[in-house]
């Protein structure tokens, strides 16, 4: 129960957003997202041919899993009486922002320090920042899950992220 029910104030006066609203405009952007994701790979390919996957054939398919999620997610919020509110408190916006903008500043700086490079940095600064573990125990499996992500999405689904300045043939990031 939250802090807003215990005083007896109803739930909808304490926070920022409304759930239902959010849950909307969140459904909505993805849904946007992901017919943008489909249409332009409509353009690539999205099927298969005698050599595998056709370029367009792992976006569609993700476009097309956002565009229903969208729906769905849409359609529960709209059945829903009401959701209440989100925001309550100072530290929840803290919280958003504590992982927010580590995701904004990994987007701008892929072009620059590469995909995987930014999937490594990333995904270990996360697990060590908020799952407090050592370092030396993250860094090696983050490696090597960038370097499983490389081989995926390189070799079979033949999708070619950025790469870092390192890059080379013993260096594949």
């Amino acid at each position: 129960m939250t802090d807003a029910l215990q005083e007896g104030r109803s739930e909808k006066a304490g926070g920022l957003v409304d759930v239902k609203k959010a849950e909307l405009a969140v459904a909505l952007f993805l849904g946007i997202v992901g017919l943008t994701a489909v249409y332009q790979s409509i353009d690539l390919g999205p099927g298969w041919d005698e050599s595998g996957p056709q370029p367009g054939f792992l976006p569609f398919s993700l476009g097309m899993i956002m565009a229903v999620a969208s729906v769905v997610t849409a359609l529960q919020a709209v059945s829903k009486a009401d959701g209440g509110t989100i925001f309550e408190q100072k530290g929840e916006i803290i919280e958003l922002v504590r992982v927010g903008l580590p995701m904004v500043v990994a987007g701008v700086l892929v072009e620059t320090v590469g995909f995987y490079l930014m999937v490594v940095a990333y995904s270990a600064g996360f697990i060590i920042w908020y799952g407090r573990f050592r370092w030396y125990k993250v860094i090696p499996f983050a490696i090597l899950f960038a370097f499983v992500l490389f081989r995926i999405l390189e070799d079979f689904f033949r999708i070619f992220m950025p790469k870092s300045m390192f890059y080379s043939d013993s260096f594949p990031f």
